[in-house]
């Protein structure tokens, strides 16, 4: 059975194709159109990758399933957000439900149905539209990190913006089965929350939380600021939170599409886009992250009393990219184990949406995945014949892992580009831009070629069998999704790769499962004794990482990159 699963319409489009419960391939739509996050469009070029990958027709299809339960937006979702309006009469303004009123419109069954056959034919694709069915949302982040994550049995957790009513959500698997437990309804968003702050702070809501993970580390607590926020939300705790979306979605905006204007007169310090970043700025991303782990550690504490609670937790959702509160989840002593899937977001939710139909099926499939590389790849003969076409000078190298150790030993930045493409927001080996984690000026080098901020922080690529040494009370985290505490002496050994607060996102990486990457860090190891690279995206800030070897080279002569690897190629200036 064949069964094409979509995310869309919304925030990070993509595609996989999933064969009889298996995962096939999978991709990203920005990684094709080259628009980051793609907002608002359904996966049009992913979708045909997938099907030219698994050299199938569309008729050969046998659903294709959305990772929203659309038929929702008919009756109930319009009732339920009435309500909600009604509820908070004094609190919001008229205008701020024309916004909801067209996502109402969108999610419609039909408009959706329409939408994707729509993109089919746009494609070029022949055939019969397959029969379009629709998982609801949470259910399909669940699935994603459930059935991926090799436990039998598992608590999952579903933080989000919202899906459908719901914005947080508490899932109990067991074999193949997901139950729901508990779940929060909007306005409780914890991702308008952090939505919120991220567009109060200048940046991009549903594209630059992580630059405000990022700057939180370099705050402080201000008792004013904390007092703020939490007229904002509250929590009691228990598992229990409340937030006032009146600060957001629900309110006046005047200078913020997220962030309203009584957010704006409750904090005072709003920064504009590409503004100086002042310590207030610092201590209100600060307190957000403080109050997002308190919250979270509550919802946690509140499943390990749950029955059938075994010490294991998935997280999916948006808000499980933030690898600061993950890591401190993992770090709680009734944390026995952790997974979060490589594409927690709404990508992922795509996979999800076909794992669980699938299941429904009888084609359901427990697996522990420890890669990411679902997406496009190019041999050697292909890259040669491009590198040959545009008369470009390279060398190939039989012991590629060797050659490219001495250039990042001896300080040179290295793009590498290796087999299929990853899913999800980190680079894990496949597409990475790889420097020496030695030199504490490395880092900053790094940005200037990435055309970061100078405060963001990088992430060490290291070795499975040195974890003990290098990270403290580490946990499996083959998808760079926990920050773990760092030893001080650990510290000095690769300074770049360590942020401000001494945490470390790190990406283990094991011989079995991802070897040549293993050979070159073990390579790195034997020249340095440090078993770790700083990895990054292979990618400039502001476009998606990279999915050709043509965008490689592009990246790589409009950068200061110093070597290209691509396959056994050594791509020089």
């Amino acid at each position: 059975m064949n069964v094409l699963g979509i995310s869309g319409l919304g925030v990070d489009p993509a595609a996989c194709l999933v064969r009889d419960g298996k995962l096939v391939a999978m991709a990203q739509e920005e990684r094709f159109n080259r628009l980051k996050g793609s907002f608002g469009l359904l996966p049009q070029k992913a979708t045909l990758f997938c099907l030219e990958f698994a050299e199938l027709t569309l008729d050969e299809i046998d659903s294709i399933v959305f990772s929203w339960d659309v038929y929702r937006y008919k009756f109930q979702m319009p009732y339920f957000f009435l309500k909600t309006y009604l509820e908070r009469a004094p609190k919001f303004q008229a205008g701020s439900f024309m916004p909801t009123l067209a996502e109402l419109l969108k999610y419609r069954p039909a408009n959706v149905k329409n939408a994707i056959a729509s993109m089919l034919r746009q494609s070029g694709l022949k055939g019969k539209i397959p029969p379009i069915e629709f998982i609801p949302h949470h259910l399909a982040h669940a699935a994603s990190a459930f059935y991926f994550s090799g436990f039998d049995k598992s608590h999952i957790l579903v933080i989000d913006g919202s899906g459908e009513d719901k914005c947080t959500t508490v899932f109990k698997g067991d074999g193949l089965e997901l139950k729901e437990e508990k779940s929060f309804k909007i306005p409780n968003s914890l991702g308008w929350f952090y939505q919120s702050i991220t567009e109060f702070l200048g940046f991009l809501p549903n594209m630059h939380e992580g630059k405000t993970m990022a700057l939180a580390s370099y705050g402080k607590y201000d008792k004013e600021i904390f007092s703020s926020l939490r007229k904002m939300i509250s929590c009691d705790g228990k598992g229990d939170y409340r937030y006032d979306a009146s600060y957001s979605f629900l309110g006046k905006h005047v200078n913020g599409k997220v962030f309203s204007e009584k957010m704006e007169t409750l904090l005072k310090n709003k920064r504009g886009y590409l503004g100086p970043i002042e310590q207030a700025h610092k201590d209100i991303a600060f307190a957000g992250q403080k109050i997002l782990e308190e919250i979270a550690i509550s919802l946690v504490k509140s499943i390990s009393g749950l029955a059938g609670y075994n010490g294991n937790i998935c997280l999916s959702g948006g808000i499980a990219q933030n690898c600061k509160m993950n890591g401190t989840i993992a770090g709680l002593n009734y944390v026995n184990n952790i997974f979060i899937p490589p594409a927690p977001n709404d990508a992922g939710a795509a996979l999800g949406a076909a794992l669980y139909f699938s299941k429904t099926k009888g084609y359901g499939q427990k697996l522990r995945t420890e890669h990411a590389q679902w997406g496009p790849e190019f041999s050697n003969s292909k890259i040669e014949a491009m590198l040959n076409g545009l008369k470009i000078k390279y060398e190939k190298h039989n012991q590629i892992e060797e050659v490219t150790a001495k250039l990042l030993e001896k300080d040179k930045i290295v793009g590498w580009f290796q087999g299929r493409m990853e899913i999800g927001p980190r680079a894990l080996g496949a597409r990475s831009i790889l420097a020496n984690p030695q030199k504490n000026w490395m880092k900053d080098k790094v940005n200037l070629i990435k055309n970061r901020e100078s405060w963001r922080p990088f992430s060490p690529s290291l070795l499975y069998e040195d974890r003990e040494e290098y990270l403290d009370k580490p946990k499996d985290s083959p998808f760079m999704a926990l920050a773990f505490e760092v030893p001080e002496k650990i510290k000095l050994k690769i300074p770049s790769a360590v942020h401000i607060d001494n945490t470390a996102r790190a990406h283990l990486v094991k011989k079995e499962v991802s070897p040549r990457y293993w050979r070159l860090i073990n390579e790195f190891k034997k020249l340095t004794s440090t078993p770790a690279l700083l990895n990054t995206s292979f990618n400039i800030q502001g476009e998606p990482i990279v999915c050709t070897p043509q965008e490689a080279l592009k990246t790589f002569a409009a950068s200061k990159i110093d070597y290209l690897v691509m396959e056994d190629f050594l791509i020089y200036r």
